[in-house]
């Protein structure tokens, strides 16, 4: 069994293809050094980047340039150009002679030569038949070896393709007249249909998610004994994550449906931010406000707050540093400065933030709130642990300092596990942005459904929460009861009242017929 196994995995490796045939380059005729590197076109393939590959009977040696460097795609071999639709033969191949202008979000252009350069590995031939000349707008080859086509009436209004969907050539086109034209143009694959059954699975999970966000939220409303610094803390956490997804689910909505502007993208792009930010700013401030009441530092002027104070405090900061960045945010891409990938670049990427922006703008914030929360969590641990070995008082069930520190060890509990709810979702969606490739955004789509179910488990399905809900119902049911039992009595008392007047009158009339009938006689005249 083990000999099969280690035959296998030796095919495996002397035959497994590292990359697929558009993207990989044939070594076959080019020396082999002792170390295992292959040399062509005055590219070093290093051995881990080259695999040997049957073709037709015949095995091959094949190497893989992208894995290891920049790839540009030209469509005819070096020498030739494009002319009605085959490679011919040129002496005035304006790629060799001019060389190509590489682009990068607006920042810089410059020129490469294709030929023996140590920056690009050059790619030949059309990656598909199926393709198209871009001519719909402006298009430029990155400094990665990518196509970059500005597509100013879509949103978002770029598309960018890889040396796996591209190609770039000279095209020699002669009119009616006999005048030959040359000119670079880039053959793009034909569109891939858009994801929209992605946009609208993300979309109905964060609804769905929404639900769950509303019932905790009405449950911590309703129920008195929540209402404290706590539960409005809480309170304010859920709302703005419930505003935030909201208006992320509409963005991803009118995305799919097409019907929405850059104007629209932008809207929502800073009511998104701001919202989601704040969330995170909330949770911040459970994670200070737990370890604030482990730390014991009485007497400072936060201690000697009211209730109302303090969380005007909390909300100061939880909502006035996302509005700063907001602000910043909002300026910075109102500012007409030269494009630069560290700007937000809304309006040039689409909907919500991209790339290197949305690292920065985005997760740089979330980054360092993390980090202050797992801070706050491990001192609040250290002086658990310290009250646990100095105070003997807390070990007796009678004390109403031990309630008062178990209730607290609770909360943090409590805290603990919503950091950690949220720090999967962010850390999945960091993933997803460092390698596109694996495919996670699907069980991101999915985990944003169990974000608001998750909350709602660990919030309200516990049985001290049962309690005080069956508790409230059985308050309000009894109070309606009596309600209704005081309403009967008042009705009673009032028809009593009324039976008694009219008992009185008939007894003063019965009393004045007994006194003097004569009187009744001429009143009934």
């Amino acid at each position: 069994m083990i000999v099969l196994l280690f035959i296998s995995m030796l095919f495996l490796n002397v035959y497994g293809q590292l990359c697929d045939n558009i993207t990989s380059v044939d070594l076959s005729d080019s020396a082999k050094f002792l170390d295992g590197s292959i040399v062509k076109n005055g590219i070093r393939f290093p051995p881990e980047y080259i695999f040997n590959s049957n073709t037709s009977g015949v095995v091959k040696v094949f190497g893989c340039p992208c894995k290891f460097m920049n790839c540009i795609r030209k469509c005819c071999p070096l020498g030739f150009v494009v002319s009605k639709r085959t490679c011919i033969k040129t002496f005035e191949d304006k790629i060799q002679k001019e060389g190509v202008n590489l682009y990068f979000m607006n920042t810089f252009k410059r020129t490469v030569n294709l030929e023996n350069n140590e920056e690009f590995a050059v790619l030949t031939g059309r990656p598909s038949e199926e393709m198209y000349i871009e001519d719909d707008g402006e298009w430029f080859i990155q400094e990665d070896g990518k196509l970059y086509i500005e597509l100013p009436t879509s949103i978002p209004p770029w598309v960018v393709r890889g040396p796996d969907k591209y190609c770039i050539d000279t095209f020699v086109v002669e009119d009616d007249k006999g005048n030959v034209k040359t000119s670079l143009d880039a053959l793009v694959c034909f569109a891939d249909e858009p994801d929209n059954d992605r946009y609208m699975l993300s979309s109905t999970c964060m609804l769905i998610s929404c639900v769950f966000i509303i019932a905790t939220v009405a449950v911590y409303c309703w129920l008195p004994e929540l209402r404290n610094l706590h539960g409005r803390v809480l309170i304010a956490y859920l709302l703005c994550l419930l505003v935030g997804f909201v208006f992320m689910s509409s963005m991803q909505i009118l995305l799919n449906m097409d019907n929405i502007t850059q104007n629209g993208c932008l809207v929502l792009t800073f009511f998104s931010y701001f919202f989601l930010l704040s969330a995170f700013f909330w949770l911040n401030v459970m994670c200070f406000d737990i370890w604030w009441t482990f730390s014991g530092k009485r007497g400072i002027s936060i201690e000697r707050m009211s209730l109302r104070a303090r969380f005007c405090a909390y909300a100061l900061y939880a909502f006035g540093v996302p509005t700063a960045l907001t602000v910043l945010l909002a300026a910075l891409e109102f500012s007409n400065l030269p494009p630069h990938p560290l700007l937000p670049l809304i309006k040039e990427q689409g909907c919500f933030l991209y790339g290197k922006s949305k690292m920065l703008y985005f997760y740089g914030p979330i980054l360092v709130l993390c980090v202050g929360n797992i801070v706050f969590f491990c001192l609040t641990a250290m002086k658990i642990a310290q009250i646990k070995k100095e105070t003997s008082v807390l070990k007796s069930r009678e004390s109403a300092t031990h309630d008062s520190q178990s209730s607290d060890r609770r909360r943090l509990f409590l805290y603990v596990k919503l950091f950690i709810v949220m720090g999967i979702n962010w850390i999945l969606e960091i993933v997803s942005y460092l390698y596109p490739d694996l495919e996670i955004l699907k069980f991101v789509d999915a985990y944003n459904v169990l974000i608001g179910l998750i909350i709602f488990i660990i919030f309200v399905c516990k049985k001290k929460i049962l309690r005080m809900l069956k508790k409230r119902i059985k308050e309000r049911f009894h109070r309606a009861n009596a309600e209704f039992g005081d309403i009967n009595m008042r009705e009673g008392m009032r028809r009593n009242f009324r039976d008694y007047k009219q008992r009185s009158s008939v007894d003063t009339i019965r009393t004045a017929v007994d006194n003097d009938p004569n009187k009744v006689v001429t009143a009934g005249l």
